[in-house]
């Protein structure tokens, strides 16, 4: 036992030693690549050129490294990382770049309403540490769809978990495109269409090169990286304001001080009160049932996200998976506690300049950065540059030549990006973060591409059935397919960062959760019962958060009589689908139809419950029905456990 553990010891201090030498090459080889593009590429642009090379860089030092500090642990139920770094990874493979971008702008954008995103990953830990944990890491399965089969038995279990593996986690992987194409279209100057297939390939190639493996050494280091870029630039403007170096400390005085803004603002007459929404006045955008309904939803969401299932909880035994939890709860909650005041540091910033008076002749340069991207409007209008916005504003009635709170618009998105510019920060702190973002948003994406794969032909090549082409081929051409579709659906912008993540979890949640609790929990839960529950719950949460999105004018028809909207709300509809039928065809009724599509989304609910909390309605589908259909069925294959 002796010289097992000494075997142990020594294996895993040659791999921290070579991960520490790997790494210091990676990053060296990206800051030389990063001074080259400076020294060629002189000015803001080459600085901003190097900042995507370093990013991507990272992400490909990390796709390089891992197959060979996986070499050291052929068993990786055996000899993993440590549960520390295995922490650090979960904490990368749930929070990722997409809900960096969304976590800060909702709560930029809905106050103390945002906070239902942060509670909802933080409940997650604590239900993958308390329900999943203690009895998933049992299972000799390799993925969800494998632990199914091996639970319940026979093939319709595998077939339907496969199916929802796949939806749920491309609707994670156009996240994560989302996020990098903004980045590439910030830091390149690019079209973002562009940019999201720029990012398309250096996933794919991320993807080669990883050769499959799933070491959480090199991902665990990476959050470090993302941890360092943020909490860097907050210390600084906790320091500046506050003379506090922990900015979760300041966000409470940086809360205060944004209320007198807001009554300074109406004062001056330079915010309009029905515009505004007061950051420390809660439920002004959520009810509080559904600020309950995200929460619930992204932490089942996250509690049953395969793609972290399949490489934390799978791969090693109780205890390592536990304490992995463990871990990444609390340097999670670093992150997650961080993000809120970075929102909070970023409007403090720009209602002190709307204030101070901030002339429509001289905006600061960040607007037109970001209103080119079409991200910032002024007075209706993408404020692409000076004459444009002259123009949106010359017919707004009331305007003295100042900008006003209710003529600008941000939209949630870029305010991650854009906080070191509008709190006056170093443009190399825009640098560093967007480098760390889209490392992460690259080094995540490959856990969604590695679980489509999975769900593909990694069972079939672990139980050693011949695949049905060469076992080299057949996951790179998935995973090229893959790439390709998600990407090309972040192309058309089907929605913010956030509201795609948040889709990804809650497809998840609705279709996976209930299965996998009663199948862990419960002996008599057998396969009738888990298609039943992943079939209805999954169905439901699709067509509702597909219909009430795309098809809003269409499901308002259908479902009026369930909304929640008020007799005037119906009357807009009414009015502006008349408008639609009787406009000319061409600009004039698209233009039309956009308006009322726009008002139907806004309206198109059951019982007032948005797509964002659709874990409302399918999560108590799926557990009746597990708990329905199994009872009234025999037992079957439900005694596997």
């Amino acid at each position: 036992m002796a010289s097992k553990q000494d075997r142990s010891i020594a294996q895993t201090g040659w791999r921290l030693v070579t991960m520490a030498l790997l790494l210091a090459s990676g990053v060296g080889v990206a800051a030389s690549l990063l001074l080259l593009v400076v020294k060629l590429w002189p000015g803001l642009a080459g600085i901003n050129v190097g900042f995507f090379i370093l990013g991507a860089a990272l992400a490909l030092s990390i796709a390089l490294f891992a197959p060979k500090l996986e070499a050291f642990a052929p068993d990786a139920r055996k000899l993993g990382a440590p549960p520390f770094f295995r922490g650090l990874a979960l904490s990368i493979d749930t929070i990722s770049a997409a809900f960096v971008f969304g976590l800060v702008g909702a709560v930029f954008a809905w106050g103390q309403d945002g906070l239902a995103f942060v509670l909802g990953l933080g409940a997650g830990y604590l239900l993958l540490q308390l329900i999943i944990a203690p009895r998933l890491p049992c299972f000799k399965a390799t993925s969800i769809p494998a632990f199914f089969a091996e639970r319940y038995g026979g093939l319709a279990p595998r077939i339907f978990s496969s199916a929802i593996v796949v939806v749920s986690m491309a609707a994670l992987l156009v996240a994560q495109f989302l996020a990098a194409g903004l980045i590439g279209a910030r830091l390149l100057g690019l079209e973002f269409q562009v940019a999201v297939f720029i990012g398309a390939v250096a996933l794919l190639l991320c993807f080669l090169l990883r050769q499959m493996a799933v070491t959480a050494w090199v991902r665990g280091i990476l959050f470090l990286f993302l941890l360092a870029a943020f909490l860097a630039p907050l210390i600084t403007l906790a320091l500046q304001k506050y003379g506090l170096p922990v900015p979760q400390i300041a966000y409470g005085k940086a809360l205060w001080q944004i209320q007198n803004f807001e009554e300074s603002l109406l004062e001056q007459e330079l915010a309009d009160p029905v515009f505004m929404k007061p950051m420390l006045t809660s439920f002004l955008t959520l009810s509080p049932l559904n600020f309950f309904g995200i929460v619930v939803g992204l932490a089942a969401g996250l509690a049953s996200l395969p793609s972290v299932l399949s490489r934390h909880m799978l791969i090693g035994p109780v205890r390592q998976a536990r304490w992995s939890t463990v871990w990444a709860l609390l340097v999670a909650g670093l992150l997650l506690a961080a993000l809120p005041a970075c929102a909070a540091f970023t409007k403090l910033n720009l209602y002190a300049s709307i204030a101070e008076g901030m002339k429509l002749v001289d905006l600061p340069a960040w607007i037109f950065a970001y209103g080119k991207l079409r991200l910032v409007q002024i007075c209706g209008q993408a404020a692409t540059d000076a004459a444009t916005v002259a123009r949106a504003c010359a017919d707004v009635p009331d305007g003295n030549g100042m900008l006003r709170l209710q003529d600008l618009t941000l939209h949630t998105d870029m305010i991650v990006l854009a906080m070191p510019e509008i709190t006056g920060l170093s443009h190399w702190f825009t640098g560093f973060i967007t480098s760390a973002l889209l490392a992460t948003a690259l080094a995540a994406a490959n856990g969604p591409l590695l679980t489509i794969v999975q769900a593909f032909v990694g069972d079939a090549q672990s139980e050693g059935h011949p695949a049905p082409i060469s076992t080299w081929l057949a996951p790179r051409a998935i995973a090229a397919i893959a790439v390709v579709a998600t990407a090309f659906a972040a192309t058309t912008r089907p929605g913010s960062i956030l509201d795609v993540a948040t889709w990804a979890f809650t497809l998840s949640a609705a279709g996976l959760f209930p299965a996998l609790v009663f199948g862990l929990w419960w002996k008599r839960a057998n396969a009738w019962g888990a298609c039943a529950a992943m079939l209805f719950g999954f169905a439901i949460c699709l067509y509702y958060l597909v219909a009430t999105r795309f098809f809003a004018v269409s499901f308002c028809e259908t479902w009026g009589f369930l909304s929640n909207s008020g007799p005037m709300v119906v009357e807009t509809f009414n009015e502006l689908k008349q408008t639609w039928m009787a406009a000319e065809p061409g600009a004039a009724k698209a233009a039309a139809w956009a308006t009322l599509d726009g008002h139907a989304q806004t309206m198109a609910n059951w019982w007032g419950v948005p797509n964002l909390a659709a874990a409302l309605l399918a999560l108590p589908v799926g557990f009746i029905a597990i708990l329905a259909v199994s009872l009234a069925t025999s037992a079957g294959a439900g005694d596997r456990s």
